[in-house]
């Protein structure tokens, strides 16, 4: 091993505000949650192409999420834009005045929650690439 050096990532020090974790995980999160709306009765006025599509991009912009490519994080930004419009519109429309705390609205009442929490978390993420801190 003659000078050989082995790339350690503990070493490298994670970018400020940082969330991308979280956001992955919420992304994987919303995914199955979509998926599973699909078999619970709950309807989406989306087509089934247009679902699997969405959660195409779910997974895979959370496959590649990663603290040193600032492009992503764009992405996820409008990934989370796109699910809140979605079904955060879905969620309101279906509001009315017998609200169950358990039903197949409040799914799609907590998939908007899931992407309104994505969108603060990546927005988060993009100002902490921005912005220049003092260490």
């Amino acid at each position: 091993m003659s000078g050989e050096t082995i790339y350690d990532p503990a070493n490298e020090r994670a970018p400020s505000h940082y969330h991308g974790d979280i956001v992955r995980g919420l992304f994987v999160a919303a995914s199955i949650l979509i998926f599973l709306t699909q078999f619970i009765g709950t309807a989406l006025p989306f087509s089934t192409g247009a679902v699997m599509f969405f959660i195409l991009c779910l997974v895979v912009s959370a496959g590649i999420t990663n603290p040193v490519q600032q492009w992503i994080h764009w992405v996820n930004v409008l990934i989370s834009v796109a699910g809140l419009l979605l079904f955060g519109g879905l969620a309101l429309s279906r509001i009315n005045n017998n609200i169950d705390l358990i039903s197949q609205n409040s799914l799609v009442a907590i998939l908007a929650l899931l992407f309104m929490g994505t969108l603060y978390l990546g927005t988060r993420t993009l100002r902490g690439f921005m912005v220049p801190h003092i260490d």
